[in-house]
């Protein structure tokens, strides 16, 4: 890669569509201390070994996405400057229709003739894992791009079952709760800092207000995995699972038994619950921090109620993935993309253009990156010290569809431990038909 040239594109490319900050001028290298004379056979051998290899010229990798407007333009603009960064590596993103897209990648990519990226969920990679169509990204990621992971980041990026990285998480985001702020003023409250809080708002909102609901979570999975989380069982593993307990159905119950008072709803008019909250018919609910432009009316933001033995709340990291053609070439220049992706510079302008939080230490510490997370209060409210991610196996898929049908027979009046039952029931099935 051409690293001034890199450097320079990227700074236009994030101060063109951003508008924010100065980059910071790098600190001058420090001269290395007396060492023993090595011979340049010896240096050699060491560069090779701390740099990727360099892929050879000619060699072509889609991107397949389902972005638009300010994502779409950002990462067309990002390709452009890398193709033109690195003549002889060519990259090419590709608009794919949002519905079926997981479907149509699964397929193309089984059949050999699908995209070398994808920007996903570590959940959606490891569909990919016993079929060997997932690279290891340690072999063609720069060391420094691979450093840029925390040891949570990491713990979650390598929690396959071979235990290697395949994927390179590049943004973050989570929930957070959100409240009409004129009716929560009006009647005297504050953003519940527990479950038990929450009951309580929400049984005040619906006594002043009767045909309004006080909460919804904007996703059922989400609230299901936050309230089994917090109780301390671990949900699953890649053989198990353990959520069946009486901790669990405490916490089942204590939503069925809301929904059932009518202070909670999963019934939502449109999408998602941001477009009841703008109607007013929905005094608040748990929904992303990314959320916040859609909203419409006068808003407060508190952290995710806790209330269980330990305190989790979800943290939903998006990242890089590269699948395996056993094409040498095709898996450097998407190593060399992906290193390029995540600069500090350009990976400040991805969150932007995302309305996502930062998960590199170096982005978080850019001019640009800090003026808009200045900007953005949702961000305060994640609480990344406890936020948590599933590990990246089969089970997790069998898990969202087993949740989801469990909150919402909850939700209609199931018994709860009929409902868990069944779910663990549903997940243990699919995994003894792998």
């Amino acid at each position: 890669m051409k690293k001034i040239l890199s450097v320079l594109l990227v700074l236009a490319l994030v101060f063109s569509m951003a508008a924010c900050g100065t980059k910071k001028e790098e600190a001058p290298k420090e001269e290395p201390a007396a060492e023993e004379e090595t011979t340049e056979e010896e240096a050699a051998e060491e560069e090779a070994a701390e740099e990727p290899a360099e892929a050879a010229d000619g060699t072509t990798v889609t991107i397949w996405h389902t972005y638009t407007d300010a994502q779409l333009e950002y990462l067309e603009n990002a390709v452009a400057a890398f193709n033109e960064a690195n003549p002889g590596m060519t990259v090419v993103a590709e608009s794919q229709p949002y519905d079926g897209f997981t479907d149509k990648v699964y397929q193309a990519v089984m059949a050999g003739n699908g995209p070398d990226i994808i920007i996903h969920y570590a959940s959606e990679a490891a569909k990919y894992l016993e079929d060997g169509k997932l690279v290891d990204m340690e072999q063609y990621l720069a060391p420094e791009t691979v450093a840029k992971l925390s040891d949570l980041t990491k713990e979650e990026a390598t929690s396959f079952a071979d235990g290697k990285l395949h994927i390179l998480p590049i943004v973050s985001s989570g929930p957070v709760f959100f409240y009409n702020k004129a009716i929560y003023d009006e009647l005297g409250l504050s953003a519940p800092e527990t479950w038990a809080e929450l009951a309580e708002n929400c049984q005040k909102i619906k006594e002043a207000y009767p045909d309004k609901f006080g909460f919804a979570f904007d996703s059922e999975v989400d609230g299901a995995a936050t309230l089994i989380m917090q109780t301390g069982n671990q949900m699953f593993d890649a053989e198990n699972i353990y959520f069946n307990t009486p901790e669990v159905a405490e916490q089942m119950q204590y939503y069925q038994d809301n929904i059932a008072a009518g202070y909670f709803t999963n019934a939502k008019v449109g999408n998602y619950f941001s477009e009841d909250f703008n109607a007013e018919t929905l005094v608040s609910y748990i929904g992303s921090a990314a959320g916040v432009p859609y909203l419409e009316i006068e808003f407060g933001i508190g952290k995710v109620p806790q209330g269980g033995s330990v305190e989790w709340t979800p943290a939903w990291n998006r990242g890089i993935i590269i699948f395996n053609y056993d094409d040498e070439e095709r898996a450097k220049v998407a190593g060399a993309f992906t290193d390029f992706f995540a600069e500090a510079e350009m990976n400040a302008g991805w969150c932007i253009a995302c309305n996502y939080p930062a998960l590199f230490e170096d982005t978080m510490a850019t001019d640009t990156y800090k003026e808009f997370a200045a900007n953005n209060e949702s961000f305060t409210y994640l609480h990344p010290e406890y936020a948590g991610a599933f590990p990246a196996v089969t089970t997790q898929a069998f898990a969202r569809t087993a949740l989801q049908t469990l909150m919402s027979q909850v939700a209609g009046g199931t018994d709860v431990n009929a409902a868990l039952e069944e779910a663990v029931q549903y997940i243990e099935d699919e995994l003894a038909a792998q």
